[in-house]
């Protein structure tokens, strides 16, 4: 059912020391690595800050739901190195590496694709570490306490709790096909899937909604959660790193910004420039032809 549809936004259960941090602590790293990734084009900056990430990752022992993200935005990110190396993001004049065939290769194009894709990877690493590692309740819960209202806050754990729901659905409608000797596998099996997860969808709201006015959901007063979430002294103290070590480093990347804006220097030898953007478009285009290929199965 993966092949089919990827569904890796899933919390991966765990007693790591990123699993117990708080889940503000981790929203807050989010988005000061949001924050800083938009703040320079430096690659070396954002190689250092995805390292990061990835060690986090490493030590949450989620690398199966991370490369599984990874597969997903892979392709669509290496595609941004083909079309900004051919026509950079930059103001002419550009510098030319080299020719590829009706193609040239620019400088700019070849550190605007990288800077870009880091760019990308440090803002869904960082994210994708909040969801990874924190439990839809823990995260309600957390929110509640930060002073969102609740029906928002209802809202946004409700959509992360219906994706593992909904691919179970999936997953049992393709089972059904395959016992009558449908097609089972590929994106053509999933489009006459979609009218009965659909309507399954739809009933499932609606007891939903039932449930909640049973329980005078809309009512005024406070409001108590099943999991409850205390933040402790380590929690402030991660949250207050993160956010030390943003400002700094977005301060240094606004201050310095001339000192480190490489555009007007050669990031790789042209023939490895001819390699990186031929290896990004071929991983690309077989992307596509996959697609295109299960479609019509």
């Amino acid at each position: 059912m993966s092949q089919v549809l990827p569904l890796p936004f899933l919390f991966v259960p765990g007693h790591s020391f990123l699993h117990r941090l708080h889940p503000l602590a981790k929203l807050l790293w989010a988005l000061c690595a949001l924050t800083f990734a938009f703040s320079t084009r430096n690659p070396l900056l954002l190689a250092a800050f995805l390292l990061v990430g990835l060690l986090f990752i490493a030590c949450s022992h989620a690398w199966r739901a991370y490369l599984r993200i990874l597969l997903v935005l892979l392709p669509i990110s290496l595609s941004l190195i083909v079309l900004q190396a051919i026509a950079p993001a930059f103001p002419q004049p550009w510098v030319p590496i080299t020719s590829f065939g009706p193609f040239t290769i620019y400088q700019e194009g070849i550190y605007s694709g990288v800077s870009l894709l880091l760019r990308t990877w440090v803002g869904v690493t960082f994210s994708a570490l909040l969801v990874l590692t924190t439990h839809p309740g823990d995260l309600f819960a957390a929110l509640q306490r930060l002073g969102m209202p609740h029906e928002m806050n209802f809202m946004i754990s409700t959509s992360i709790q219906l994706v593992p729901i909904v691919q179970r659905e999936f997953a049992l409608v393709l089972a059904a096909q395959r016992s009558r000797g449908m097609q089972a596998t590929g994106f053509a099996a999933a489009v006459p899937s979609i009218v009965p997860v659909f309507a399954g969808t739809v009933e499932r709201v609606q007891q939903l909604a039932m449930s909640l006015e049973s329980r005078a959901f809309g009512s005024k007063g406070t409001k108590t959660s099943l999991r409850e979430v205390r933040a402790s002294f380590k929690d402030y103290a991660a949250g207050l790193i993160g956010l030390a070590v943003t400002v700094v480093a977005t301060y240094l990347a606004i201050a310095y910004r001339l000192y480190l804006d490489w555009s007007g220097t050669a990031l790789f030898a042209p023939w490895v420039s001819v390699a990186l953007v031929l290896g990004a478009a071929v991983v690309f285009l077989a992307w596509m032809v996959s697609l295109w290929v299960f479609s019509r199965r």
